[in-house]
C-alpha cells in the first residue's frame, strides 16, 4: 500500500509527507492507530487501512474515525487483499467509506 501510494505522488509530482503506524490520540483519550497517512500537498489526508481476512465488524469503527477525522470517503480507503472487486464495489456503494483490494487500489487512490 505504502510504496503503490509513493510510487503514484511521485508520479505526479506532488508534495506529500507520509507515515505508517500513526498514533492519534483525540481529546478524551480515544486512541487509534492508523496503517498508511498521507498528506498531499500540505492539506489533503488520505488515509490507508490494510485488512487481510474479515474485518467487516470494524466498518462502524472506521466509519466513527472517518467523520472525527473530518475526511471525504475517497480520503478513508480500506484496502483488504481478500475483497473481489465485485466486493468492493458494493461496500463502497453501502458505506462511506471507499473499499479496494490490491488490485483496484491504485485507481482508488
Amino acid at each position: 500500500m505504502l510504496v503503490e501510494l509513493l510510487a503514484q505522488l511521485k508520479a505526479k509530482k506532488r508534495s506529500f509527507s507520509c507515515a505508517r503506524g500513526v498514533k492519534v490520540v483525540f481529546a478524551n483519550e480515544d486512541l487509534h492507530e492508523i496503517d498508511v497517512m498521507a498528506l498531499v500537498d500540505g492539506q489533503t489526508p488520505i488515509y490507508i487501512e490494510c485488512k487481510t481476512g474479515e474485518f467487516r465488524r470494524e466498518i462502524d469503527k472506521f466509519l466513527k474515525l472517518k467523520k472525527r477525522l473530518n475526511l471525504s470517503r475517497s480520503q478513508f480507503i480500506i484496502c483488504a487483499s481478500d475483497l473481489t472487486e465485485e466486493q468492493a464495489s458494493g461496500l463502497t456503494a453501502m458505506y462511506d467509506l471507499t473499499f479496494a483490494n490490491l488490485t483496484t487500489l491504485r485507481a482508488k487512490l
